[in-house]
């Protein structure tokens, strides 16, 4: 066992004993909360920032407030609202479910960071010195056969539905400038 399986056990470990703690509702609660405040972000951002930049006089002012604006408010109206329902869930019948629920979610949740980190970590290490650069202590571990497949995975994923979003917006983009204009 090298210290990249160490690093990789406590990160799982962490994110398991977390799940467990704050139950299944809490935990996806949480995440919705996470991806509430992102759309918000996508979908707000510009009409918030037109409308702050008038009150504020400073473009990157009204962009950057209208950022944490939409991040910190969605995110913690639904935090409570997950932390009072997790408290709810974690205290009625169902208790003892949704903690194995959400021991189970936190595993899953710590693989995924695990496997993250590792693909920034091999970023910097393959940009560097290649993938044949890899320190022993990483390539040697036992888990790193799984984390790295889970990486290689994940990279080719993102890669793949990146390129059907350009394909797809190019595709937008052709066909506003095949439409035929009306004449006046």
């Amino acid at each position: 066992m090298t210290g990249f399986d160490i690093a990789v056990l406590l990160i799982v470990a962490l994110g398991a004993i977390t799940g467990f703690m704050r139950g299944f509702v809490q935990e996806v609660l949480t995440l919705a909360a996470w991806v509430l405040s992102v759309a918000a972000i996508h979908e707000l951002h510009t009409p918030l920032s037109d409308w702050l930049l008038p009150k504020i006089g400073n473009s990157s002012g009204a962009t950057v407030l209208a950022f944490a604006i939409l991040l910190l408010i969605p995110y913690a109206i639904v935090k409570v609202l997950a932390g009072r329902l997790g408290t709810v869930s974690r205290e009625s019948v169902l208790g003892p479910i949704d903690r194995v629920l959400g021991f189970g979610f936190g595993t899953l949740k710590g693989v995924l960071i695990s496997v993250m980190a590792f693909s920034l970590l091999v970023l910097g290490y393959d940009t560097i010195w290649g993938a044949n650069g890899r320190p022993d202590w990483i390539s040697q571990a036992r888990s790193y056969p799984f984390i790295n497949a889970a990486s290689t995975q994940m990279v080719e994923v993102l890669a793949e539905r990146r390129q059907e979003a350009l394909n797809a917006a190019a595709r937008a983009e052709v066909k506003k400038l095949a439409k035929p204009h009306k004449q006046n």
